[in-house]
């Protein structure tokens, strides 16, 4: 005979036998009974709390040869071939390898027939998130009025998948994840009756690895029972799933504790030599930390299932509240950037280095009013809280001066060259301009151009958060020259001079950017302006040219909101003329593609330059890829 596993022996078989999902046993009971049943239901939650099982169950209840109820007979023909697995309405479609729209038109085709065999027609859609949206929009119309003799139940992990339009046509039922004390009380149940021998300690393991899942559960079981020989050992079910003796985590605690290196060190020679699962004990860890925190806090430790809480109580009296908060923020750190040491024993030891090297710094008046019992007395005399406060205090001013009094060493000029390249970004974006240290010779020629009594001119030229140009390092140099006008650039709400309008020469890029910055165009506008070049300029108008290349920008929409946003600062009769020019385009966006090209350039150049990078090379013989660097 062939054996059955537990997940499916012991599958419930009505809604008394199920563990928890109170809530949605009362709704459909209650629906049931009172004979006002919905056309579809959708029942949610993680794996293995209920969703096929609680939609058997109800299909059992509907087609009942005794009437329908909450309660099915389990023994007429129609009960039993569900249980089986061969009642011919009860039609369980798998979503995930039937996604085409092809399938559920093929399915939908036989929904207007009446059921062969029992009173309803069930449809059973699991994982129904996998379907296409084109199966989902061929199913709306019947899923909303489908015929009387025919109810869909749709199951599903993640409902945050299905479109709005299914979701309001169903019923939805959120199933909840299992706690530790239901699916342990559930195994004991299921071993007593299967005869086979447990201790509580094993269940609670068990339970607690199973994370929510009763079906993840019996499988852990079934292979505990085949681990264990047919009587469940405490030390034998930890042992197979990979877990480090209680004992030891706790020995830990106790040797942070009395902030023993001699105890920590031998922990650690225990650890490497059994070849322990770091990053289990980690979590055991931070659990133990959490519940002697309740215990502090809350003067007792919340957590049902949690082992040696003598050890944890006593614990949290040697510990004060200010060392336990500590622990669990270096471990939870810990848990973070355990994946990227060398070695994850390395890790896990580095973690409890930590444990040992930092003390909380202690207040008087904040400690007193959270502990809940005095502290027993130690072996070896505590140090006064004024010398522990001292020796932080020591600590912290002799890091600090240290870092203070840090100086750069000779072999290190590549290194400081790529920090100086970073220093001079972030000040740069920080002050929103185009860094014009790069253009010597622009600079001059636009400081040339600045009239010596406008005082009152702001210095920034292009603020990136309007033009969107970043500050980079040194901007290629257009092909042809810039010859800088003599028109000094306005400041805004300043009235220009009248000046004769000279079409053959465009102005400087620097003074466009200024004219810009002071009407503030955004959208459209504002990306028509990056493509324009300034031809000339008054106090009644600008001659604009449009880059051939960037002749889509010219639409209608975004010329009528650069004028406005001009003539909202220059006053309703300034007109924007577009002309032609014949010769080479220069405009902002081009000047942000050559800025972001020298500051790649730059940032290469400094890579390449660092001692470390020529280190790795020649040794390593390891080539650079200049195409993943990406500035910072």
């Amino acid at each position: 005979m062939s054996y059955t596993v537990l997940a499916r022996k012991w599958r419930p078989k009505n809604f008394s036998e199920l563990v928890g999902q109170t809530h949605v046993m009362q709704a459909l009971s209650n629906a049931l009974d009172s004979q006002r049943l919905h056309h579809a239901y959708l029942f949610t939650g993680t794996r293995g709390v209920g969703k096929t099982t609680i939609a058997r169950i109800f299909s059992k209840a509907l087609n009942c040869e005794q009437g329908v109820s909450s309660t099915p007979c389990g023994v007429c023909s129609v009960c039993q071939s569900i249980n089986e697995g061969r009642f011919v309405d009860l039609i369980e479609i798998d979503a995930a390898s039937r996604t085409k729209v092809e399938d559920t038109r093929e399915i939908l085709d036989n929904v207007q027939y009446a059921p062969s065999q029992g009173r309803y027609k069930v449809y059973l859609i699991d994982e129904v998130h996998m379907l296409s949206k084109s199966s989902f929009n061929a199913l709306l119309k019947t899923l909303e009025e489908p015929p009387e003799h025919v109810k869909f139940l749709l199951a599903t992990t993640d409902p945050h998948k299905l479109p709005i339009t299914v979701l309001s046509r169903c019923l939805q039922f959120n199933l909840l994840r299992l706690t530790s004390v239901q699916i342990q009380q559930h195994l004991a149940m299921i071993l007593q009756q299967e005869g086979i021998k447990f201790e509580s300690a094993a269940l609670a393991v068990i339970a607690k690895s199973a994370d929510g899942s009763a079906r993840d559960a019996l499988s852990l079981l079934d292979q505990a029972i085949a681990y264990c020989g047919g009587e469940l050992k405490y030390e034998a079910v930890e042992a197979m799933l990979g877990l480090v003796d209680q004992a030891i985590m706790l020995a830990l605690l106790v040797a942070l504790s009395e902030k023993s290196a001699d105890q920590i060190k031998q922990v650690l020679k225990t650890l490497s030599s059994m070849g322990a699962d770091y990053s289990a004990l980690l979590n055991q860890l931070l659990e133990a930390l959490h519940q002697i925190s309740q215990q502090q806090i809350l003067g007792e430790i919340l957590d049902e299932t949690a082992l040696n809480q003598e050890v944890l109580v006593d614990l949290a009296q040697r510990l004060t509240p200010d060392q336990v908060q500590l622990y669990y923020q270096i471990a939870l750190l810990a848990r973070q950037d355990i994946t990227l040491a060398p070695d994850i024993r390395i890790g896990f030891e580095m973690m409890l280095l930590r444990m040992l090297a930092f003390n909380p710094i202690s207040t008087p008046g904040i400690n007193q009013a959270v502990a809940t019992e005095p502290e027993p007395e130690s072996s070896t005399p505590a140090k006064p809280i004024a010398t522990l406060l001292q020796q932080a205090q020591n600590k912290t001013a002799h890091s600090m001066k240290s870092a203070v009094s840090a100086e750069p060493s000779e072999g290190g000029s590549s290194q400081n060259t790529l920090n100086q390249v970073k220093v001079d970004q972030a000040d740069t974006q920080e002050n929103g301009v185009v860094d014009l240290s790069f253009f010597p010779d622009l600079k001059a020629r636009l400081d040339e151009a600045k009239p010596a009594q406008a005082s009152d001119i702001d210095e920034r030229l292009i603020p990136s958060s309007e033009l969107e140009i970043h500050a980079f390092e040194s901007p290629v140099q257009p092909e042809r020259p810039l010859e800088m006008a003599s028109i000094p650039a306005a400041p805004p709400q300043a009235v220009m001079p009248e000046l004769p309008v000279i079409l053959d020469q465009p102005q400087p890029i620097e003074v466009w950017a200024e004219l810009i910055e002071s009407v503030h165009p955004e959208g459209m506008a504002l990306e028509l302006a990056r493509r324009c070049i300034l031809m000339n300029y008054n106090n009644q108008a600008w001659w604009l040219s449009v880059a051939p290349q960037y002749l889509t920008a010219k639409s209608e929409v975004a010329q009528t909101r650069l004028l406005e946003a001009a003539q909202d600062q220059f006053g309703s009769e300034f007109k924007i003329h577009y002309v032609d020019y014949s010769g080479d385009y220069y405009t902002l966006d081009d000047l942000q593609k050559d800025q972001q090209a020298q500051h790649q350039q730059n940032a290469v150049s400094a890579i390449k330059q660092d001692t470390n990078t020529q280190l790795i090379q020649s040794i390593l013989g390891m080539q650079l890829l200049e195409k993943t660097i990406q500035p910072i």
